[in-house]
């Protein structure tokens, strides 16, 4: 009985266990599982390809599609990880370009919105831009700068929100602080046209015409297909008219002065002085006139 179990549990064992297939079809199967779009699957064989017969001729392409394939799985950290071993083992592979592309992908698909960690942003910045810079003749040279913009145009509106969360609840010096940042690190970006047309009517709303002529004359001369163009063209002749001095870099003389707390301080508004306190004993004696109002 022992033995007839024993047998069994032999048969058992051999009929659960894989057998080790060629190189060839095991890239085959997870070829086959890829294209139709078992990710999965096709990562599974590929490390099995991997892991029996890990000098294979197939074994650099297995490497590569096993990122390619946790990429389109949407599991973003294992395929960075991926692309980025491959990089490592293999520095002189053809298609380093495109491990680096699909690295910034991976980081781009991970962006949240403008008011959430911009880390991830900042990552898919940095790989685009060595996609263009390492790779310029690579077949991924025009999607990584589309998205490259796309990246900066994320960045900037970053910094614009939080300026403006600043100047509602009236930290002015904040507010410039991330308006300088955005001028200073994306100037390219059409947000940086918007922050400079919202702070030139803000700087305009409280007093401060000198920086606000400065504010319009940079966006007259460094950003003429926004929107605000005409606005701000009108608002600076007003503002020269008024004896407002330009200087011909408006941009730079702006940037110089943003952060500054000597010049973002402005006149608090002026509040009319609090009543004085009412003497108790002559609040029995004066009896209190009506209102204006309350006599009609």
């Amino acid at each position: 009985m022992k033995k007839t179990l024993t047998v069994v549990l032999l048969l058992l064992a051999s009929c659960s266990t894989e057998p080790v297939l060629t190189d060839k079809e095991y890239a085959q199967k997870a070829n086959e599982a890829m294209e139709g779009g078992m990710y999965d699957l096709a990562i599974q064989e590929y490390q099995r390809l991997l892991e029996e017969h890990p000098f294979s001729d197939y074994s650099e392409e297995a490497q590569l599609k096993i990122g390619q394939a946790q990429y389109q799985n949407k599991q973003y950290a294992e395929a960075i990880a991926s692309f980025q071993d491959f990089q490592r083992m293999h520095p002189t592979n053809p298609n380093l370009a495109l491990t680096e592309y699909y690295t910034a992908l991976a980081f781009m698909d991970q962006m949240g919105k403008r008011d959430r960690d911009q880390r991830a942003a900042e990552n898919a910045q940095a790989h685009f831009a060595s996609v263009l810079e390492r790779y310029p003749d690579s077949p991924f040279t025009a999607e990584a700068r589309q998205k490259l913009k796309e990246c900066r145009e994320t960045l900037a509106a970053h910094e614009f929100a939080i300026a403006k969360f600043y100047l509602i609840w009236t930290n002015p010096i904040g507010a410039e602080g991330r308006l300088r940042r955005l001028l200073e690190n994306y100037p390219d970006t059409d947000v940086a046209a918007l922050a400079l047309a919202h702070f030139a009517r803000y700087l305009r709303s409280r007093g401060d015409l000198t920086r606000s002529a400065l504010a319009y004359a940079s966006l007259v001369s460094q950003y003429p297909k926004s929107a605000d163009l005409a606005e701000a063209q009108d608002a600076l002749a007003d503002l020269k008219g008024k004896q407002v001095a330009v200087p011909d870099a408006p941009l730079p003389a702006l940037v110089e002065t943003l952060g500054r707390p000597s010049l973002a301080r402005v006149p608090a508004p002026a509040v009319p002085p609090a009543p004085a306190p009412t003497n108790v004993s002559d609040a029995h004696t004066q009896p209190s006139q009506p209102s204006p109002s309350a006599r009609n």
